[in-house]
């Protein structure tokens, strides 16, 4: 049952934002989630800029339930952009590919191929410079923090084979249900 759990796909969100990330930033020579413990160190001077992803918090989200009997989550990403401090400009460079990534993540919320009701848009929550890593102390770090709302489960509304409708109609009673479906008004024409 757990290997089959229906609503967002978490491997699928993460090769999703890996493909699209390395599409959209041809200078990362890495992008990449979760680096193997041997590969923690301090990325080699031709793999920089790289930017490395992680999920390190999946929080419940009580205010996003929406009464779907998934369980409602708020997925928080970092993604940190790496590159070396000892060019011109390192600080400034590293800055603006931080809000580069950071503006993308905007513009783009739902990162296309996730568009579904099981994965919400994408938020930035934040763009700062990340001291955390000792390992990375000899180069300029930057990290995008954004989450995601995800619906985990399945949405107990897909059973009812009903498809929710484009166009919201009305009516008035005692003029309603299936038979009097010819009577029913759009709400915006």
């Amino acid at each position: 049952m757990a290997n089959a759990l229906a609503g967002a796909d978490l491997e699928l969100l993460h090769s999703t934002l890996v493909e699209k990330l390395k599409a959209q930033f041809p200078q990362f020579k890495i992008v990449e989630f979760y680096r193997e413990e041997e590969e923690r160190r301090a990325p080699s001077q031709q793999n920089l800029p790289a930017l490395i992803l992680d999920l390190p918090e999946l929080e419940l989200d009580p205010e996003g339930d929406m009464c779907t009997e998934q369980l409602p989550l708020v997925a928080r990403f970092e993604a940190r952009v790496i590159d070396t401090f000892n060019q011109p400009n390192a600080k400034l460079n590293i800055k603006k590919l931080a809000v580069q990534l950071a503006y993308y993540i905007f513009k783009n919320k739902r990162f296309h191929a996730l568009n579904n009701s099981a994965v919400g848009h994408a938020t930035v929550d934040a763009i700062v410079e990340d001291d955390f890593f000792p390992e990375l102390d000899r180069f300029e770090v930057w990290r995008v923090d954004f989450s995601m709302q995800l619906g985990i489960g399945a949405n107990i509304w897909d059973e009812t084979g009903e498809v929710t409708p484009d166009n919201p109609v009305f009516s008035y009673a005692p003029d309603t249900g299936t038979v009097n479906a010819d009577d029913y008004q759009q709400v915006m024409p």
